[in-house]
């Protein structure tokens, strides 16, 4: 049975120790969207690419990478990849599991919104003299960014509760912190509840904060 009082009792006792497992999973909340994005924007243009091998490999990634568990992959590359000589610290091969799963994602929202920009655009930078290179990295990806920044705000906030998952891999982030405290206080409810409130708190702010640049942005465009 639930027990307010052994719930407090852990909150206020306990508190360094959830904190330790947010810092881990901001931090890898924070580069999964750094690397996410960038590796995602790299794919949105091979898939749009008119070399049609690079647009079948890449329409290939996202396929898989969404047609596929997380958990499958944070497995393939921590338990997977030592097998090809190749044996990645716990926290890089969390945070690659999670980057390039998170690209696949990214690159159809960034796919949609350069898809999006009114085409007149590009024939009007090239007649100002800009080739295609200059012309996406100028005039159509801000644009792009900008109007899909509500996208990749959701997507961040996946990632805050999908990095729940490299608890199975001995990452020691939030639920990991929890999973390991409650195993040595047997109040798996009320130390899990704890942890599902902080992971509200941590989405519910980011959400609001990327909210607050959107409406920003909006009011600087006017």
């Amino acid at each position: 049975m639930f027990s307010f009082e052994a719930w407090w009792q852990i909150l206020t006792t306990k508190l360094p120790v959830f904190f330790q497992g947010v810092s881990t999973t901001v931090e890898l909340a924070l580069c999964t969207a750094i690397f996410g994005t960038l590796l995602g924007i790299v794919v949105a243009l091979l898939r749009m690419s008119r070399v049609k091998l690079l647009k079948v490999l890449a329409g290939a990634y996202i396929e898989f990478l969404r047609g596929t568990p997380l958990l499958v992959q944070v497995l393939i590359v921590f338990y997977g990849l030592p097998q090809m000589g190749v044996k990645l610290p716990r926290m890089t091969a969390g945070t690659v599991a999670l980057v390039i799963n998170s690209a696949a994602y990214m690159a159809e929202i960034v796919r949609s919104g350069i898809q999006a920009i009114d085409g007149g655009q590009t024939e009007a930078s090239r007649s100002l003299g800009m080739n295609g290179a200059q012309t996406m990295i100028y005039i159509i990806l801000p644009q792009a960014i900008k109007n899909i920044l509500p996208a990749i705000g959701n997507e961040f906030i996946s990632i805050i509760k999908e990095s729940s998952i490299l608890y199975t891999i001995g990452i020691y982030e939030l639920t990991y912190q929890a999973n390991k405290l409650a195993s040595t206080n047997f109040r798996y409810l009320e130390t899990l509840t704890i942890s599902a409130l902080i992971y509200f708190v941590l989405t519910f702010t980011a959400s609001r904060l990327l909210g607050m640049l959107e409406r920003r942005m909006r009011r600087g465009d006017r």
